[in-house]
């Protein structure tokens, strides 16, 4: 099993110039919030896949140190 390499995030966009219209601010409000969203959604994905693969190595370890236990018994 391998662990789940980290997401690449999607670049935030340029902000306009200050001289820019309110429309051209409000564009970029737009983008701004889309990218986030996607870029959260990934690290969402990312945290939630890694959390599965430590806990799968967690449960492996533990099971290697029953076995190992269980070994030395006999």
């Amino acid at each position: 099993m391998k662990a789940p390499k980290k997401p690449k995030f999607k670049a935030l966009p340029k902000a306009p110039k200050m001289s820019a219209s309110k429309e051209a601010w409000r564009n970029y409000e737009q983008k701004l919030k889309a990218v986030s969203a996607e870029n959260a959604k990934k690290k969402a994905d990312y945290e939630r896949e890694l959390k599965a693969y430590e806990s799968e190595m967690k449960s492996r370890a533990s099971i290697k140190e029953k076995a190992a236990k269980a070994k030395a018994k006999f």
